[in-house]
Order: structure tokens, then sequence, then C-alpha cells
């Protein structure tokens, strides 16, 4: 019997949490973040504690020294198809919070997770990123293999620590319950 030959059929969007990643000046208060700039994402599931942002100077120059870092995941089901519109808010609200000259007091980096995988958006272009739309672009920072979320040869160090790798593991671990239930 000859094997017939099948086209692939369309994927479809895979279920997500919204993700928010912040890296800002020790003067702004943890409050402000919650009340301020949070709220435009969502409600919150998860947040942690805010952490020296010490793996890297990249925003030390705009943004000064002794930056914190902190991650987020909103409560409700994401749709994917709003990463850019997402990003393009981030986008907004960090210049709507600028210090004098113009400079970020905030750094906003939205993105989502899903069971497999947790994704940034990014303004920035590099051979492992991947178009989204309207200058936003998609990067997959982990994906989940073997029980454990796993790194890329690109992903920022300050993701492959494990208090965060832990912290992504719960938010995966509320998803998958979601799911569980549906």
């Amino acid at each position: 019997m000859k094997r017939q030959k099948t086209m692939g059929a369309p994927g479809h969007k895979e279920d997500a949490l919204l993700f928010v990643a912040l890296t800002f000046r020790p003067e702004l208060e943890a409050s402000w973040i919650s009340t301020t700039i949070l709220p435009h994402f969502g409600t919150v599931l998860l947040l942690s504690d805010p952490i020296a942002f010490s793996h890297s100077n990249y925003y030390q120059q705009e943004m000064g020294a002794g930056l914190l870092k902190q991650y987020c995941f909103m409560t409700q089901p994401y749709d994917v198809d709003q990463a850019v519109a997402d990003k393009l808010k981030a986008v907004a609200l960090e210049q709507q919070h600028a210090g004098d000259g113009g400079n970020r007091t905030i750094n906003i980096d939205p993105g989502y997770l899903t069971l497999a995988k947790l994704v940034l958006t990014t303004t920035k272009n590099f051979d492992h990123r991947i178009w989204l739309g309207q200058g936003i672009f998609g990067d997959i920072q982990l994906r989940y293999r073997g029980g454990r979320f796993v790194a890329n040869p690109w992903t920022y160090p300050d993701y492959k620590q494990p208090p965060q790798l832990e912290f992504f593991e719960t938010a995966r671990t509320h998803l998958k319950q979601r799911l569980d239930h549906i």
C-alpha cells in the first residue's frame, strides 16, 4: 500500500501567562511599581522580591548604579497575540516615567511563559530573535526540557540563576494546574 503524503496543519496558540521583568533605580519604591506600573498589565499572580541587578552593566550609563530587578507573572490567561502591544505599552510607560534628560528610571520587559518556554519581547534584533511586528522581536530565554528550565547560549545571566529558575518553575506549575482543571 502506498503511503499518502499529508500537509502539516496550522498549529494553535499555546496557553500562557504574561510575564514582566522590571529593572529599576533603587530609589523607586516597590509599592510604586505595584500600584503604578503593574496594573497596566493585569492582576499580579506572583511577584519576586527585588534583587540586585549585578550580572550586567548594560543599563548603568542610562539608569545609574545599584539597579534592582524584579519578576512578575499576571493572573489572567494570556493571549500571546498581545505580545507586541504589551511591549509597545511597556516602552510608552518607560518614556512616561523617564527622569530628567529623558533617561529611564525603569526598564520594563514583558513576555510570556508557556509550558514549553519563557519568551521575552524586545526592541533589539539579534540573530536568535524573531520578528513579531511593529519593531518588536521575540526572544526565547528558557526552554522546558527534562522536567526543568534550560538556558540557551544567549539567555541573560540573571534568568539562569537558581532562585529565578525556581520562580519561573513556580509560575509554570500555576499554569499547568490551571490547564489540568480545564
